[in-house]
């Protein structure tokens, strides 16, 4: 696996991505784990995630996968470099995203984030 800097963080992360936006719904918990494991073998530390990953109502699905899987211990919570994005809205109140008001539920507001 080829490897880089991510900016100047000292960070060295594969250069290959780890994207998980269909964990939680293309792919169940099961193959997500298992996809991970896999990436992880094969030298892949740089997984991409956001808070809205999910299927509609199940909004952050895909970072509690991710959290089951780092739960598991072997160290792969120290091996993995876990990016994510917060702009996204949470609501789950049958609005589509783009018509969603609630100010502090979306974007880059502090509530938002420590959420």
């Amino acid at each position: 696996m080829e490897y880089t800097q991510l900016g100047r963080t000292g960070l060295k992360v594969s250069r290959i991505v780890l994207g998980t936006m269909n964990f939680g719904g293309l792919a169940d918990e099961e193959t997500s784990h298992a996809l991970m494991d896999t990436a992880l073998d094969a030298g892949i530390n740089f997984f991409d995630t956001a808070d809205i990953y999910g299927v509609d109502e199940e909004k952050g699905r895909t970072e509690s996968i991710l959290g089951s899987w780092f739960a598991r211990g072997g160290g792969r919570r120290d091996k993995v470099v876990l990016a994510t994005k917060v702009y996204g809205n949470m609501t789950n109140d049958g609005t589509p995203w783009h018509q969603q008001s609630w100010p502090n539920h979306d974007r880059l507001s502090a509530l938002h984030i420590r959420r």
